[in-house]
């Protein structure tokens, strides 16, 4: 058990939005907050949803443009503490000693993105933390929000240069943002936080991820990455989370539907069908 008392981060204020999993987005805060004491927690949301945590209304957000556009234009309106760190219902602090203070030294973090090798490669807005500075900067003008580009990519690679010499942000160095977080890549040391469901076997244990993966939105389910988890599951021998989560599939896809969503994901045509069979197998009773 975890005796040791929270970080003090009460010039950070932690939130999440989403309409999609409202609930479990609440869940990540929750787990944040048990970790670290945040100047304030926020769940933003189009529906009333009581709890111990703030939550605010906001209009449903029924698109990736939707998020992104609240989170670029009008998440500064929310926040008044000099930093905002984004949590999401798939990415939320899991070590907090991990925690520096360096890291209030930038405007930006997020976890490194290692498919990108131009040197514009922190990072994933899934798990960030950003300065009341740099949304301020976001919500001018001269930065327009563009439909159907997500808005960690917008900050991150569209506008960081114009942000850097027009507003003097600063974005932490890949050291930093490995330090901070992970998504993608090799994960050599622990981290404060991470992002993307394909990543929760390694923070949430078995008889939690059921009840997440029986709670999750069926849209959420019949996504790449609940597909990754699925072979990740399979590859750990980890039958319980897999059969879980491949009934829910199952409600969206054929076996063959999913054994293509596997090798789109970068298996190979013989583990994603073995895993497949696998399931059927045991699905069957066999």
């Amino acid at each position: 058990m975890n005796n040791r008392p929270p970080i003090d981060l009460r010039s950070v204020t932690l939130c999440a939005a989403d309409s999609l999993n409202p609930h479990l987005a609440l869940h990540a805060l929750r787990r944040s907050a048990r970790l670290c004491t945040f100047g304030d927690v926020i769940l933003f949301t189009h529906e009333e949803i009581p709890s111990d945590i703030r939550s605010v209304r906001i209009p449903r957000l029924q698109s990736r443009d939707d998020y992104s556009a609240f989170i670029f234009r009008d998440l500064v309106h929310h926040i008044s503490t000099p930093w905002v760190l984004i949590a999401q219902w798939d990415g939320f602090v899991v070590d907090e000693t991990a925690w520096s203070q360096s890291f209030l030294d930038y405007d930006y973090i997020g976890a490194k993105w290692p498919f990108h090798s131009d040197g514009l490669t922190v990072g994933n807005g899934g798990f960030s933390l950003r300065s009341a500075r740099l949304l301020r900067a976001c919500a001018e003008a001269r930065f327009p929000f563009i439909p159907g580009v997500n808005e960690d990519e917008l900050i991150c690679r569209v506008y960081r240069s114009a942000l850097e010499a027009e507003c003097g942000i600063r974005f932490a160095p890949e050291p930093i943002a490995e330090q901070f977080s992970h998504e993608r890549g090799a994960l050599d040391n622990p981290t404060f936080g991470f992002h993307a469901a394909f990543n929760m076997w390694r923070h949430v244990d078995d008889t939690e991820m059921i009840e997440i993966i029986r709670a999750v939105d069926p849209r959420t389910i019949a996504s790449g990455e609940m597909v990754e988890l699925l072979h990740t599951y399979f590859t750990l021998r980890k039958f319980a989370c897999l059969m879980a989560l491949y009934a829910r599939l199952r409600d969206t896809w054929t076996p063959v539907e999913i054994a293509q969503q596997i090798v789109n994901r970068g298996a190979t045509k013989e583990a994603a069908v073995q895993c497949v069979n696998t399931c059927e197998r045991i699905a069957q009773g066999g």
